[in-house]
């Protein structure tokens, strides 16, 4: 499996315990945004590659609902062009939630993507550390993402990280 990270480490949120926000330092010139030309020749390599009835592709971030849901239209149809008949492709697809909404969840739900959720619990233990760009809480509209996730019939898990805050719950 190949975690496909095409915004890098850009992200909407501004968790305190979050490594990858820094990594955008490293390289000042990057626009941080996987353009098409390579969208299109990972994702024919990457099938061309596997010797297995099914591949995944593991959308990351920072936040990968920042490339926008033309970008993930794209890829999909990438796939399905380079896809052998014989072959399953599947998504998966990290999210904080912030920026579901309708359309993303009608295609998430359309494509079969797997979409995995960061919830750090309850409100008070989930805005312990995963705030806002501006500082502010998020556990709301990552609920908010939720219930959209849930009235679309997407099929999501949640990816829960253990802090100071939540260790003990």
């Amino acid at each position: 499996h190949v975690m496909v990270k095409p915004r890098g480490g850009v992200c909407n949120l501004g968790c305190a315990y979050c490594y990858y926000l820094p990594k955008t330092r490293l390289y000042p010139e990057s626009a941080f945004r996987m353009d098409e030309a390579l969208l299109e020749s990972f994702t024919r390599q990457y099938i061309a590659a596997q010797r297995v009835p099914e591949v995944t592709f593991g959308w990351q971030g920072g936040e990968p609902l920042l490339m926008g849901l033309p970008f993930f239209e794209r890829a999909v149809a990438l796939q399905r062009q380079y896809r052998p008949a014989n072959m399953r492709v599947l998504n998966g697809l990290q999210t904080n939630g912030t920026l579901l909404d309708e359309p993303w969840c009608r295609f998430l739900c359309q494509h079969d993507f797997l979409v995995g959720l960061s919830l750090d619990g309850p409100a008070a233990l989930h805005d312990a550390y995963r705030r806002d760009a501006l500082g502010g809480p998020t556990f709301a509209r990552v609920m908010q993402g939720l219930q959209l996730l849930r009235e679309h019939d997407v099929q999501f898990n949640i990816l829960a990280t253990v802090h100071s805050a939540n260790v003990g719950q």
